[in-house]
């Protein structure tokens, strides 16, 4: 499980968020993506890695809500987690 670290509001439906994932984070490159599942119940979506910090252990991405996974994962708060991601 991977712990949402900060989440800010871009635009109507469009968020960013920060997210601890250790080995993701140690292996991020630029222009790389992540396959990110909500909970047991959603689909996987697939999303770019828009930055990465190894020394924090985290990477941020960008969710827009326009379907039920995603609209899924925009309702999570800092302190939830994401089921799974892989990346």
């Amino acid at each position: 499980m991977f712990e949402i670290i900060d989440k800010k509001y871009l635009a109507p439906d469009i968020y960013t968020m920060k997210v601890k994932a250790p080995a993701i984070s140690r292996a991020a490159k630029p222009g790389q993506f992540v396959i990110v599942i909500a909970d047991a119940k959603s689909e996987r979506i697939p999303l770019t890695i828009c930055d990465y910090n190894s020394d924090d252990e985290t990477i941020s991405i960008v969710v827009q809500a326009v379907g039920y996974s995603t609209r899924k994962l925009v309702k999570l708060d800092p302190g939830d987690f994401i089921e799974d991601m892989v990346g």
